[in-house]
């Protein structure tokens, strides 16, 4: 039951979501934003949205680090060959 209620939620979401997104006025072909330059989006991106960048960019860093974590092999077999080799 609440699987259903849980898609059903989804669903109402994207209903209303989609529409708002769709229609929006900056995708007006008429909009200024058409004919921004890569220096004026490079500048936009370093000035406005500079602490977005660097909070997006620590959380997949973050990201990274965790997942190099859990892709260790840590078995006794791999743990105790690697100290025999130290060894040699």
């Amino acid at each position: 039951m609440s699987e259903h209620l849980v898609r059903i939620m989804v669903a109402g979401i994207l209903a209303i979501l989609l529409p708002l997104i769709t229609f929006h006025p900056m995708w007006d072909a008429n909009s200024d934003t058409t004919s921004m330059t890569t220096y004026e989006f490079a500048r936009v991106m370093l000035t406005d949205w500079a602490l977005p960048v660097i909070i997006l960019g620590i959380l997949l860093s973050m990201a990274m680090i965790g997942a190099s974590y859990l892709v260790r092999d840590e078995r006794i077999e791999n743990l105790l060959w690697e100290q025999e080799e130290g060894k040699q």
